[in-house]
């Protein structure tokens, strides 16, 4: 009598388990073909269906807390691009600040692509002050609203370095 499954046998339980019940009996009926004992076969798989149930809410419940992660440090980083300019800072201090908060922020942000991440956000800080003024540059006047043109421009030149840093350090997760 067999005791232990193939890797081959516990994958195809976990996929009969995505799909409904009558596959995970016709799994059954395969393992007691294979030559395993009824009740030997129904426990290996009640026990490979509680670790992949396990296994499931895990992955859920890490993917939740990096969607939190995110919306946190994605404000960090808008605040720290966008602070700086509106309020009229023009000392490099704090634009060195702002770098290095939203670099840690950025770090965070992209837990499986750290650097990428992390120049994503410093250069995402260093061109919105350039494209605020260029934006900004003639007029006494401007809605809140508008703020959005300028960081769209440079989220999206951000975005494109963070891509080209993914492509060199990370090619296999692309």
């Amino acid at each position: 009598m067999k005791k232990e499954l193939t890797d081959q046998q516990i994958k195809e339980i976990k996929e009969a388990y995505l799909k409904d019940n009558l596959s995970v009996e016709n799994q059954i009926i395969k393992l007691i073909v294979a030559g395993y004992d009824e009740n030997t076969a129904e426990e290996l798989i009640n026990k490979v269906i509680k670790e992949y149930k396990k296994e499931l809410v895990e992955a859920a419940q890490e993917e939740s807390e990096n969607k939190e992660t995110q919306k946190i440090t994605g404000s960090i980083i808008f605040l720290a691009a966008v602070l700086g300019p509106v309020l009229s800072i023009k000392g490099y201090e704090w634009y060195i600040l702002a770098a290095i908060v939203a670099g840690v922020a950025g770090y965070f942000d992209l837990k499986k692509q750290p650097i990428a991440g992390l120049v994503r956000s410093i250069v995402l800080v260093v061109l919105f002050p350039l494209a605020f003024e260029l934006y900004i540059n003639t007029r006494s006047s401007y809605y809140v609203v508008e703020l959005l043109i300028p960081f769209f421009i440079c989220f999206l030149i951000s975005y494109l370095f963070q891509l080209i840093i993914s492509k060199i350090f990370y090619p296999e997760e692309i």
